[in-house]
């Protein structure tokens, strides 16, 4: 399945472990922003992961995408070449 990671959180340190950690399961669209293709077992891994780097006011979410992404822009370049799920 095909999920989106988006977060906003102010520890600099936090959020460079977070980043570090989700480039293993998919790659950054944009600064705050991964998309992966996981199976159920890596989207439990994932929950757990996300519940670790996120504090206090801290936002994190996790879509999953059960339907065909459409993309624009460069978005659109790069899933033609394959470097976006």
């Amino acid at each position: 399945m095909n999920v989106v990671v988006v977060y906003d959180i102010k520890s600099d340190r936090l959020r460079t472990k977070l980043a570090k950690e989700l480039l293993y399961y998919g790659i950054r669209t944009q600064y705050s922003v991964f998309e992966a293709q996981v199976n159920r077992h890596e989207l439990k891994k994932l929950y757990k992961i996300v519940d670790r780097y996120s504090i206090d006011d801290d936002k994190v979410a996790i879509y999953e995408i059960h339907n065909d992404i459409k993309r624009f822009g460069t978005a659109q370049y790069l899933e033609e070449y394959g470097l976006i799920l």
